[in-house]
């Protein structure tokens, strides 16, 4: 199963999130620029391409548990960036500034750890907390949209969860199928 752990931020965000995008989405369109759907933006902490089926529920359960030892957090989406780099850029994306960057970088690692641990893989090594914003089959010069994009500044809002979420490639949708609580402190 493709799956991902992940974070989200809360409906008001994604709100004005896809309100941001939609006059940049407009402007580009005929570019090679494939735009996220409104509604899947989200914050990667870990992916397998391939993970078992079966074990599902053992790492839900391990999810929880971890949770369980971390508290909420506090955190914004702003400024932009772009995968590899702005010059051959394949991947737009709204970062994570701050404390909430180091923050989820630990979350990343030690959720890495956690998925190894229950039978995965991660895909990856280095890690940007970023959301996603808009894709490209070969790299493109992107600079232009990374400075359009890096204007963005979200409210505040606290992240309370982690989720499990299971990737449906062919149909280009998402299913969450666990939500852990953080409730430490």
């Amino acid at each position: 199963m493709r799956c991902f752990l992940a974070v989200f931020p809360p409906a008001g965000v994604v709100d004005d999130i896809t309100g941001f995008l939609e006059p940049r989405r407009t402007a580009t369109q005929g570019m090679p620029w494939r735009w996220t759907r409104p509604g899947s933006h989200h914050i990667t902490l870990a992916f397998m391409a391939d993970y078992p089926d079966q074990r599902v529920e053992e790492l839900s359960q391990g999810l929880d548990a971890w949770a369980r030892r971390r508290a909420p957090l506090t955190m914004t989406v702003s400024g932009a960036g772009a995968f590899p780099s702005p010059e051959r850029a394949r991947v737009l994306y709204l970062g994570v500034p701050g404390e909430a960057a180091v923050r989820l970088g630990e979350w990343s690692q030690q959720l890495r750890a956690l998925v190894t641990h229950h039978g995965g893989s991660p895909d990856g090594m280095g890690f940007t907390p970023h959301l996603t914003v808009a894709r490209a089959n070969r790299g493109q010069r992107g600079g232009c949209l990374v400075q359009a994009l890096d204007t963005y500044a979200s409210a505040v809002f606290t992240v309370s969860e982690v989720a499990l979420v299971e990737s449906h490639l062919g149909e280009r949708r998402h299913e969450v199928l666990h939500r852990a609580s953080l409730s430490g402190v």
